[in-house]
């Protein structure tokens, strides 16, 4: 559910904090699609992490032995650019006792939630999207009544 979650860092430092000393952390997650028509409509409906960002939440978390292992279709050999690689597994382990030593971002700390747009595109189209639902009316509804 990762991809719901309005601050992933957060989520995996809580995860760090409550693992015993040696424990593993295990989180199964979509990938960022690389086929262009993929990526656009993963960006418009929810967060899809890289690889790379994976790996880093846990790293800054403060997890030891960081593996990514991709999942996809066992058919499926082939190369991460054709985009059937549909998500990942990453586990790190607790490798030092106490909190995570990620201090809480500003947003995280005064229970703010913000959502990053990867594209100024995909912005646009969400405030396109915005103006027409905000500007149209419904005959049903009759909103000069008192």
């Amino acid at each position: 559910s990762i991809e719901y979650w309005p601050d992933p860092q957060r989520g995996i430092k809580e995860a760090y904090r409550v693992l015993r000393l040696g424990g593993k952390a295990c989180l199964i997650g979509p990938v960022h699609p690389t086929f262009w028509l993929s990526r656009f409509f993963a960006d418009m409906w929810m967060l899809f992490p890289t690889e790379e960002e994976y790996i880093e939440w846990f790293t800054k978390a403060g997890f030891k032995d960081v593996q990514l292992k991709r999942i996809g279709p066992k058919w499926y050999r082939g190369v991460r650019r054709h985009g059937l690689i549909m998500g990942c597994s990453v586990t790190g382990v607790k490798r030092e006792s106490g909190d995570s030593p990620l201090q809480a971002s500003f947003f995280a700390k005064n229970g703010l939630q913000i959502h990053i747009f990867k594209s100024p595109y995909i912005l646009i189209c969400f405030v396109k999207m915005g103006l027409v639902a905000a500007t149209s009316t419904s005959p049903a509804v009759d909103w000069t009544s008192k």
